[in-house]
């Protein structure tokens, strides 16, 4: 009976040494390979909507028309930082039947209200602007991260000197910008 002890001992004793071996050949040989993911984000576009027309209501010479635009809206899927300015300017009013009668584009005022927006910018609102030929700023976003957006409207007033012309066809054109 001593024998199989012995042998069961020494056969245990083996076996342990062995499966020592392997934990510490496996830990020892271990190996890592890194794969790197690479992504993209699309940028779009910068871009302002405005409706096509607005009508003051006939007034006498000597007094002020009022009028309203709505729904002015600047879209920036541009996915970045930058800020951006949405701009409003207009041109003289033109008699289209008689080009000498006109109302000059000082006489003109925009006055925009705050913006609703959407995503993250801080969105300033400007004093209200008269007669800019040139083009004058009424809303700025700053601070802006990722895609957002700005609706607002504006109250609009066209000031008929007292020796404007009598025509029913004065015609200017008010343009909104975005850079």
């Amino acid at each position: 009976m001593r024998t199989i002890t012995r042998i069961s001992a020494a056969t245990t004793a083996v076996l342990l040494a062995a499966g020592a071996a392997v934990l510490t050949a496996s830990s020892a040989s271990a190996a890592e390979s890194s794969t790197t993911a690479t992504a993209a984000v699309n940028g779009g576009t910068l871009s302002i909507s405005a409706p096509g027309t607005v009508a003051f209501p006939a007034v006498d010479p000597g007094t002020t028309s009022q009028a309203a635009v709505a729904a002015v809206t600047v879209s920036d899927t541009r996915a970045g930082v930058l800020g951006w300015t949405a701009s409003v300017s207009v041109s003289e009013f033109v008699s289209t039947a008689d080009s000498s009668r006109k109302v000059a584009a000082d006489e003109f005022t925009y006055t925009p209200s705050a913006a609703s927006k959407t995503g993250t910018a801080t969105v300033t609102t400007s004093a209200p602007v008269t007669g800019s030929a040139q083009g004058a700023a009424v809303q700025t976003a700053t601070d802006v991260t990722g895609n957002n957006s700005a609706s607002w409207s504006a109250a609009l007033e066209l000031a008929v000197p007292s020796d404007a012309l009598a025509a029913d066809d004065y015609r200017a054109t008010v343009t909104h910008s975005v850079l």
